[in-house]
């Protein structure tokens, strides 16, 4: 995966984890929820090239996609 300005790609073949990844070219949206799923080339158009849109945003502490697979015990918060 690689960042371009503040937008992560991913290209097809890779493994980026969970989540929408939209492709650059036409605008297809590919949605992977395993971690281990690799990512296809872009069925409307052949492109090799997402932009990615991580599951990882909805918590803080998951960054990588064996985070996803083993999230971190949350931290109890008492009132």
């Amino acid at each position: 995966m690689t960042e371009t300005g503040e937008t992560k790609q991913a290209k097809a073949g890779e493994k980026p984890g969970p989540g929408k990844y939209i492709c650059v070219d036409c605008g297809r949206e590919i949605r992977l929820g395993k971690v281990d799923e690799d990512l296809v080339r872009c069925p409307t158009c052949a492109c090799e090239t997402y932009n990615c849109f991580p599951i990882t945003h909805i918590r803080p502490d998951i960054k990588t996609p064996e985070d996803v697979a083993n999230p971190p015990e949350r931290k109890s918060y008492k009132k």
